[in-house]
């Protein structure tokens, strides 16, 4: 292991500017000029500017709950060269300066808070969009958000895959691994990732691969970026697949006295290898409740499966919802507690309370100052139903409501639970048991929302000290002066 490099590791508590200097931000004007001038916006410069203000404060935290801290110089090119020359310049400097890079700012485990001081690279700004329908991909910048992708990717009767419920960038999804409500057919953002345009820490790019289906040509460091949070490299650039829309869309609801019914259902269905079944969800009894508060349904409140169906005919959607109903009221579903829909537009309304679970949840005690802690831990199907319903006991038991929203058929879920600021000690130590829970049931700490700083130590409780170890090999490799996104995803030694 090599020696920690002389380098700023500037706590944003410290000093006034986190280690910015005016000749720094001079320079990064400089190599940004083709940007306009809004492309660097510094502390030093920014009082009384209503819009640089809350870029700052934007970039100082993100939707987590975990601490903000300020930002003091957001960088927002709208190229991959000037992020690539911002990074080298960074490099360059002396001292080094971290680099914190940062997408939509969606991300939920602090990934994208700048505790180290330093520049925040903001991807935001790359948009270019492409489609290419005969080789059915896309080349989108790092910036380009899922919604809008989708868009126009639907011109051509296309569709990117991964759906998570919030509205990410292309670039943050690949490199948290975000995944969503589709996973189960079409995989997460990585299994859809074909290749990445990256801005090395030493300023320079490189193209991981080639835009075709499969490559067998040395070691796979498209993969290599996808999860690593920034810490070895920015993504600025990414080659996605697409995926035909098929024209009959329905949907389904179906109720279950209890989670682990619900749990052993999805079990059978999932072996039934359904062709046209797309999404699987669970809300259970009080995510229910809070759908109902917040966005005016009236669902009984026991847990309840959502399908979505996507297939070329209508014949064989039903074909496959009769399957998966049998095998729903074999594990004490109800038919009368059954919703089918044909059109698939019925369904739209609920579908979006599934998304709205987090403002929900914050809206559910109707208390001032409130927050949710949002977590995601995944397990084994088949041990599921046992973190589940423990988890429930445990925030319920201490007095805290606990919303479960589930990807079900990937035993990946999140409890929601909301809580005052003074209960935060509370919340954080059962969510630390309902980790270790995952873990000892051969689960993972995180499906999908990454590591960031939240679940840093618990990575190496999973995975164990060699594994870490090369991980942290890896960082230094590449990463030698250990500028890009300090502290996050592993600690340098």
């Amino acid at each position: 292991v090599p020696p920690i490099p002389t380098r700023i590791l500037t706590d944003a508590g410290t000093g006034t500017t986190g280690g910015v200097t005016t000749a720094l931000v001079s320079a990064l004007r400089a190599l940004c000029d083709k940007s306009g001038p809004e492309a660097v916006i510094w502390m030093g410069d920014a009082k009384g500017n209503e819009e640089a203000e809350e870029i700052l404060d934007n970039a100082s935290r993100d939707m987590s709950t975990h601490r903000s801290s300020q930002a003091y110089c957001v960088v927002q090119p709208t190229t991959a060269e000037e992020i690539a020359a911002c990074v080298g310049l960074c490099a360059s400097w002396t001292p080094p300066v971290v680099i914190t890079p940062r997408g939509a700012g969606t991300g939920l485990e602090g990934g994208a808070i700048p505790y180290s001081g330093g520049i925040v690279i903001c991807t935001d700004k790359i948009r270019h969009l492409s489609v290419h329908p005969k080789d059915l991909y896309a080349i989108v910048g790092a910036g380009v958000r899922k919604n809008e992708l989708n868009k126009k990717a639907a011109e051509y009767g296309l569709v990117f895959g991964p759906d998570p419920s919030s509205n990410p960038s292309i670039g943050g999804m690949a490199s948290t691994g975000g995944s969503g409500m589709t996973t189960m057919k079409w995989g997460t953002s990585k299994e859809n990732v074909l290749g990445l345009k990256v801005a090395t820490p030493q300023g320079q790019l490189v193209t991981t691969r080639q835009p075709v289906r499969k490559s067998s040509t040395g070691y796979e460091i498209t993969q290599l970026y996808c999860g690593s949070e920034g810490t070895l490299g920015i993504i600025c650039e990414l080659t996605v697949k697409l995926r035909r829309i098929q024209p009959v869309r329905c949907g389904a609801l179906v109720r279950f006295p209890d989670t682990a019914s619900a749990a052993a259902a999805v079990v059978e269905v999932l072996k039934q290898d359904l062709v046209s079944l797309l999404k699987c969800e669970m809300l259970n009894a009080q995510g229910v409740s809070v759908t109902n508060k917040m966005f005016g349904t009236d669902l009984p409140l026991v847990p309840t499966l959502f399908w979505e169906f996507r297939a070329d005919a209508l014949p064989v959607v039903v074909k496959d919802y009769d399957s998966a109903k049998r095998i729903a009221m074999a594990h004490g579903a109800k038919e009368e507690g059954m919703q089918f829909a044909d059109d698939g537009q019925v369904m739209d309304s609920l579908w979006e309370a599934r998304r709205g679970c987090y403002l929900a949840s914050l809206r559910y005690r109707k208390q001032q100052n409130e927050k949710v802690l949002i977590t995601d831990v995944c397990v084994p199907l088949t041990r599921l139903t046992e973190c589940i319903d423990a988890t429930e006991r445990d925030f319920m038991d201490a007095g805290f409501p606990c919303i479960i929203c589930a990807h079900i058929a990937d035993g990946n879920f999140h409890a929601l639970v909301p809580y005052q600021p003074h209960e935060e000690k509370s919340v954080r130590k059962l969510e630390s048991q309902m980790i270790d829970r995952a873990i000892f049931l051969g689960g993972t700490v995180s499906g999908e929302h990454g590591v960031g700083l939240g679940k840093r130590e618990k990575i190496v409780k999973e995975h164990g000290d060699l594994h870490i170890d090369i991980q942290r090999r890896i960082k230094h490799a590449l990463d030698p002066l250990n500028i890009m996104n300090p502290g996050k995803v592993l600690e340098w030694v």
